[in-house]
């Protein structure tokens, strides 16, 4: 409960909520963490729309399910994306476009 605390602070300063996750597997680089709710099915759609768009393979993509998982990650909210071991986004649904934005390489920003 520390860290939400801590993260309900860094707002109330105007600072952005930041939160490393550790990373089960090292080829995975995006993870969308989803409970069974409509909203948890559309991030993850979006995720993968993004991602084939953008042209990153499958493997680099996991979809975590198990709620016990997601809770020993520290996340408490769903559903969450995940990309290079950063919480980027918990509890709302983004559509295709912000996904995008989140996880494009570095190196493609300079299009």
């Amino acid at each position: 409960m520390a860290y939400i605390k801590i993260n309900d602070m860094l707002k109330k300063r105007g600072k952005k909520e930041v939160r490393v996750v550790p990373s089960a597997l090292p080829g995975e680089r995006i993870k969308v963490l989803i409970g069974g709710c409509s909203h948890c099915a559309k991030l993850r759609d979006n995720t993968l729309e993004a991602a084939e768009r953008l042209g990153i393979p499958s493997s680099e993509i996991e979809i975590v399910t198990d709620l016990a998982r997601i809770m020993r990650m520290g996340i408490m909210t769903t559903p969450a994306l995940i990309v290079d071991g950063r919480l980027v986004s918990m509890g709302k649904v983004l559509d295709v476009e912000a996904v995008m934005k989140l996880i494009k390489k570095p190196d493609e920003t300079a299009e």
